[in-house]
């Protein structure tokens, strides 16, 4: 009996090591230089105008129709969760300076619940917080794909914004 417990015990210790480089894999994205080709790549094909900025970050003009458009970036880097390698997509819809109200945080976490693809984050900005609607996808992914999650962020950014501000400034 002692034998099987120290058996668990040493799976359990390998497990929470593993699990801890995994999270600590997750919170670290890989920086990029340049701009990834794949992401280039797939941009052509589906032939979606962009810019890319110093990092090699991709820039896309999204018209949402109606006069409307919505900035859409994919960052070159990636972060890897185990043996998965994912890029994300995303999208600003709000600045708020300091802490978010709470009715706002309750309606995004609200909103979360009911997106198929999809989450609402927040991302500090010196003494702003910035509220991003964001597709985390395969780094491989297929053009179609990469289509959908942009189609997906570009939207779903763009309504939350015109209720909140009935501006279109991102």
């Amino acid at each position: 009996m002692r034998t099987h417990i120290s058996h668990l015990v040493s799976r359990l210790v390998v497990l929470l090591a593993l699990g801890a480089s995994v999270a600590q894999a997750q919170d670290e994205p890989t920086p990029a230089r340049t701009a990834d080709v794949r992401v280039e790549r797939l941009l052509k094909e589906i032939a979606a105008e962009h810019t890319v900025d110093e990092d090699g970050d991709f820039r896309l003009v999204y018209d949402i129709g109606g006069g409307r458009s919505q900035l859409v970036w994919i960052p070159s880097g990636t972060s890897d969760f185990g043996a998965l390698e994912i890029r994300q997509v995303w999208s600003i819809a709000h600045r708020s300076q300091g802490p978010l109200p709470t009715d706002l945080a309750n309606r995004l976490l609200d909103r979360n619940g009911a997106v198929i693809l999809g989450a609402w984050l927040i991302e500090p900005a010196g003494d702003e917080i910035g509220v991003i609607f964001a597709v985390q996808l395969a780094a491989e992914t297929d053009a179609l794909s990469l289509r959908s999650a942009i189609h997906a962020v570009a939207t779903t950014a763009d309504a939350m914004e015109l209720e909140l501000t009935g501006k279109d400034d991102f």
